[in-house]
């Protein structure tokens, strides 16, 4: 009987270990929504609705047009010091039964500054693009070379990385973050983190012109 233990064991393990990593992200799905329905009770702040016509916020999709496949779930927006911001997390079926969950955090910083793309591995192949091996932020921008040697040189990357490396994107109305759904112990914390790396993220940006 011993051989046909090992041969479930083996059949069943893919199944078993996808089950607990789906079971994982769901709970940090209601996790984040739980947060983001406690900000949206905060002064300025409300539930994110659609508009008077029935659309939907879309204010990430220039920064990051493949999440426009995506479903629409929780979201809240409000000020937080100089900015606006917008938090919200989107959901796509993957596969027959895995689903992924996605925050998105978009500040509204106006400016006239160049584009800059910071992608992650599973940013990049959502656009097409592979991200090269060994580094952890595909850089994307008029001067990508120069870019990346500035990046890498800063302390960006492993403030990043503090917040679960977000893929990042700077354009000439914001700042927009998204995350595969990371484990939120505390949305306020969050937003006030990814805030404070506005101002080297754009001043980046404009050294990329």
């Amino acid at each position: 009987m011993l051989p046909w233990i090992m041969w479930s064991v083996i059949i069943l393990a893919p199944f078993v270990v996808g089950g607990t990593l789906a079971a994982r992200t769901l709970r940090r799905a209601r996790k984040a929504d739980r947060a983001m329905a406690v900000l949206a009770g905060d002064p300025g702040w409300s539930r994110l609705e659609r508009g008077p016509d029935g659309a939907e916020w879309a204010g990430y999709a220039g920064h990051f047009p493949w999440l426009l496949r995506t479903l629409r779930g929780l979201g809240a927006t409000g000020p937080l010091d100089e900015h606006r911001v917008t938090v919200a997390r989107r959901w796509e079926q993957s596969g027959r039964r895995d689903v992924r969950h996605w925050l998105i955090v978009c500040f509204e910083v106006p400016g006239d500054r160049p584009a800059l793309r910071l992608e992650r591995d599973w940013s990049a192949a959502k656009l097409g693009l592979r991200s090269p091996g060994g580094v952890p932020y595909l850089t994307m921008s008029d001067d990508p070379a120069g870019t990346a040697e500035r990046f890498y040189a800063s302390d960006l990357p492993q403030r990043l990385a503090r917040f679960a490396g977000p893929a990042v994107s700077v354009s000439a109305d914001g700042v927009c973050f998204v995350y595969p759904m990371p484990d939120v112990t505390s949305m306020d914390s969050l937003l006030e983190e990814l805030a404070a790396l506005i101002p080297d993220l754009t001043a980046l940006a404009h050294a990329s012109a």
